[in-house]
């Protein structure tokens, strides 16, 4: 038993030095991708959002306005056209997300105490760019009409206290928790990579295998039916051994930049069960078409929707039936909830016996894989 499986590994091992698709699956490809994920959101927040302002009224009080819009790190005014007509343009050529309008007579109309209208037309197809832009915008404008507010008052009353008093009578104080800075880099990328990461394991683990039933080799390394378990485990530890080591290499980099709360063995022992998982269903998947194309096609349908099913952009608890069902059939959605735990809240890890079993879980697939690789090779014997 151990034979096959000191054989196999050698053959993977060989195979990985003399195949250059198999070196690029396991070294270039996903570095370069990692690279490109984390260069793409290394900045975090969005700042300088392109705005149009189509300014009716050249008050006072409505360059106010534009100054604190463009004293707002989000925000960039970029155009300020004549006319709405114009600014629509430019809104369907993408070259701003949205649009200001002033009307007519803002600042009369504020004297006037007529509460005048401010128009936001946003480009709500960019759905976080959209709701970036609208909580600026509410926050600016809000802001400077406390400002103005203050002025009347402060000229009424001549005395700051009073005024402060008046104008913002509560005052409240945000605090958000385990994402401080509200940085994005910090959850999307923390998602993304692992999403990645797992479609490598997958589409390497059936290039392993489904090459050796392409270029008929198999009984170079399968002894008939015996040892099935053992040389299948060969053939995939090298793959094991790399994509864990990757994924603590990953979490070493992620959090480097930011406070780890929790255990950081528990989620490497979770990294470890999460590539012997995968490894599984990879195995899996093949065994029920016994074909390198189809399989592999199989693995995309598979892994490369699991980001959109992984709660991280949108809520679980919100997800239909079907959505949950193949959030629960991802192993990387149950790691990513051990990672986010520890990582975040320092969740005591005997909570996590849960997570660790649904990932353990997987493993049980390895029974029909055996049964049908047994099968097939009887069937290729006879």
């Amino acid at each position: 038993m151990f034979d096959a499986l000191q054989k196999a590994f050698k053959y993977e091992l060989e195979s990985i030095t003399h195949n250059w698709y198999k070196l690029l699956l396991v070294s270039f490809l996903p570095l370069f991708v990692f690279w490109f994920i984390i260069s793409t959101f290394q900045h975090g927040v969005l700042r300088d959002l392109p705005l149009a302002v189509v300014d009716h009224d050249h008050s006072k009080l409505s360059a106010l306005l534009l100054r604190n819009i463009e004293a707002s790190a989000t925000i960039k005014i970029v155009s300020m056209p004549t006319n709405t007509k114009e600014a629509i343009r430019l809104i369907k050529t993408n070259k701003v997300y949205g649009i200001l309008i002033i009307p007519p007579h803002f600042e009369k109309d504020i004297f006037l105490q007529k509460k005048p209208q401010v128009t936001a037309m946003l480009n709500t197809q960019y759905i976080l760019i959209g709701k970036i832009l609208t909580s600026a915008l509410n926050t600016v404008t809000t802001q400077s009409a406390a400002k103005i507010e203050f002025v009347k008052h402060l000229y009424e009353s001549q005395d700051v206290h009073e005024t402060l008093s008046s104008v913002a009578p509560v005052g409240i104080q945000i605090t958000p928790f385990f994402n401080t800075y509200q940085n994005y880099y910090y959850f999307l990328v923390s998602a993304l990579l692992p999403a990645i990461w797992q479609i490598f394991i997958v589409i390497t683990t059936l290039v392993s295998i489904g090459t050796l039933f392409k270029s008929k080799q198999i009984f170079t390394i399968f002894d008939g039916s015996q040892n099935i378990a053992s040389t299948l485990i060969g053939l995939v530890l090298p793959y094991t051994f790399i994509f864990t080591l990757m994924g603590v290499g990953f979490v070493f980099y992620l959090f480097s930049h930011w406070t780890f709360q929790g255990s950081l063995s528990i989620v490497i022992f979770g990294i470890f069960l999460t590539t012997v998982a995968y490894q599984v269903v990879a195995l899996f998947l093949f065994s029920m078409v016994f074909d390198y194309a189809r399989s592999l096609s199989l693995g995309a349908v598979y892994t490369a929707p699991a980001f959109a099913f992984l709660g991280i952009t949108f809520p679980m608890y919100n997800m239909n039936g079907f959505a949950q069902l193949w959030r629960d059939i991802l192993p990387i959605s149950h790691y990513l909830q051990l990672q986010i735990s520890q990582a975040n809240y320092g969740t005591n890890i005997w909570h996590e016996f849960s997570i660790l079993g649904m990932l353990l879980s997987f493993c049980l697939l390895f029974i029909p894989v055996l049964w049908r690789f047994k099968y097939k090779l009887r069937g290729m014997n006879a």
